[in-house]
């Protein structure tokens, strides 16, 4: 790489382009590099700082060319090694200009030798320059008319093939560039200039509309994001105020056993009370009455029957006291009914039914079908894939038999899956698409015209429309709410049972059912892309395989 080094003449622009190879001469004769540190010898010889330090090592103080003696180690040149350091930069920049061979570069096709990159390509001269060679574009006041692009790699698609001339001209009728040489009588041509600005100004349009539908869509996704924040804010409320409702419900539950327990505690204490103090009265009744026996027998026992007589009077007060027949303590335990409580227990039964849906999905999953679409069903602006699992909605008609079992107005397709009894599983991939209808059509459905979507008319599916909208397409429609949006989607039918059954694959979620459908004719899976209404919904249906959870 030495001898490649060289550097441009800028004194005159006649010798711009004249290179100076001076890579030879700045050689160490014992490396064969160049020089690193250079030092020249009093004799007039230069070498490598290293390599003269280790020659002398070994063979004294002499010149290792001449073997002229040396008196001292020469010190480095400061100029020469200035020299080399801007020309090993210089070599640098003009390495990184070299073709490397990587996709995409363009050739300079004037350079002969080490091939550089090009700068511009001529649409005139149909020839890429790099930067040198392109300055005669930049001072010729001849070539400065001169139409200078990007790099093009193919300029022979800028050029006719037929008569070897530039493509200046633009035919509006046949909407292609041609030369003036394939003019025709009475053809309609404008330069390619006249026609590029006409297109740029309508592309910019484009551009400026589209930039108008990403702003809409921007502020729509603002809009969604701030309805899911406000949803989240509400789930949250709805979090701490359920946590409130069962920490309410432990503390009733407390309360009203203590509401129940009181009366019994405050009934048991009052009866205490009450029977304590009967007892008291009773036994000083039982103790009055025996000091009167105790007196009446010693009276009894008096044989003076005039003494006798004279005492007999003052037992009369002896024999009073209260009537205790009646007297009982009140034993009845009637506090009310316990229903309040009960009723106020009786919330607390909810259950964690949706767990269940992955119970069912692993049991709908072992009935799946191999489905494939039906051409002869298909929409003209249906593309179906080869192998009949995919459908997307083409930019254009296609030319397609007219069959009286095909949709000519609606984006649909059936399958040639019949399924006229037991069960049925398959599941259909809609990724990001906004818009989609899934489900199952009767074989007598018509498919001619604007179509009511619903069971009346033999259409079981559900639909995602308006990108975030979904519904099961009843009559009235029903809004769903899928929890996630739905990327991968399940249809289960149960012929005999009368169901079709719609789950998120992903999510493990029921989507929704149609129950008691009483099925007299055939069904056929149904299918629709929708339109091609945005990038969002160009994406396709596809079948796929069932991944068994």
């Amino acid at each position: 790489m030495a001898s490649a080094l060289f550097t441009p003449s800028t004194s005159s622009t006649a010798f711009s382009c004249t290179p100076v190879l001076i890579g030879d001469h700045l050689m160490c004769s014992i490396c064969l590099e160049l020089f690193e540190d250079p030092v020249t010898t009093p004799c007039g010889h230069t070498f490598c700082k290293g390599c003269l330090e280790r020659n002398m090592a070994l063979n004294d103080l002499v010149c290792p060319l001449c073997k002229a003696h040396l008196r001292s180690k020469p010190e480095v040149n400061i100029i020469l090694r200035e020299l080399i350091q801007e020309l090993k930069i210089a070599q640098s920049k003009r390495d990184d200009h070299l073709i490397g061979g990587d996709p995409g570069e363009v050739v300079c096709d004037v350079c002969t030798g080490s091939k550089l990159q090009a700068l511009k390509s001529c649409l005139v001269c149909l020839t890429s320059y790099c930067e040198t060679h392109l300055e005669p574009h930049y001072q010729a006041r001849r070539l400065k008319g001169h139409r200078l692009v990007a790099p093009v790699e193919d300029l022979d698609g800028r050029a006719c093939l037929t008569h070897g001339r530039p493509l200046e001209l633009y035919s509006r009728e046949d909407e292609r560039c041609v030369c003036a040489l394939c003019l025709e009588e009475g053809q309609e041509v404008v330069s390619t200039e006249t026609e590029w600005e006409k297109k740029k100004a309508e592309l910019e349009e484009t551009i400026a509309e589209i930039r108008q539908k990403v702003d809409e869509r921007k502020r729509k996704l603002k809009e969604i994001n701030e309805s899911v924040e406000n949803c989240k804010a509400r789930l949250d409320r709805e979090r701490r105020d359920i946590q409130a409702a069962f920490g309410a419900v432990l503390a009733t539950v407390l309360e009203a056993q203590e509401d129940a327990l009181r009366p019994l505690e405050e009934r048991q204490e009052s009866l205490g009370r009450e029977g304590d103090r009967l007892c008291l009265e009773l036994q000083g009744d039982v103790n009055k009455l025996g000091e009167a026996v105790s007196k009446m027998e010693d009276i009894a026992n008096i044989e003076d029957h005039i003494l006798f007589l004279q005492t007999f009077p003052s037992l009369s007060g002896l024999t009073g006291g209260r009537d205790w027949t009646a007297v009982s303590v009140d034993t009845s335990l009637s506090f009310g009914t316990l229903r309040s409580v009960c009723s106020a227990l009786t919330e607390r039964t909810q259950q964690e039914l949706e767990k269940l849906t992955s119970v069912e999905l692993e049991r709908i999953q072992k009935f799946e079908v191999a489905v494939t679409l039906d051409t002869d069903t298909a929409n003209p602006q249906l593309v179906v894939s080869a192998d009949g699992r995919e459908v997307r909605h083409g930019a254009s008609a296609r030319e397609r038999p007219d069959d009286p079992g095909r949709f000519d107005l609606f984006a649909s397709v059936l399958a040639v899956n019949r399924l006229s009894f037991g069960r049925s599983y398959w599941e259909v991939e809609v990724g990001d698409k906004t818009g989609w209808d899934l489900g199952v059509a009767s074989e007598d459905a018509n498919r001619k015209g604007k179509l009511a979507l619903n069971p009346a008319n033999g259409y079981w599916a559900i639909v995602l429309y308006n990108e975030d909208q979904y519904g099961a397409l009843e009559d009235p429609p029903t809004l769903l709410h899928p929890r996630d949006k739905p990327r991968k989607v399940g249809v289960f039918v149960d012929y005999e049972e009368g169901l079709v059954s719609f789950y998120d694959v992903e999510a493990g979620a029921h989507l929704y059912s149609y129950t008691g459908c009483g099925f007299t004719r055939s069904l056929y899976p149904y299918f629709s892309p929708h339109l091609l209404l945005n990038e969002k919904n160009g994406g396709p249906l596809t079948i796929s395989p069932v991944k068994h959870r």
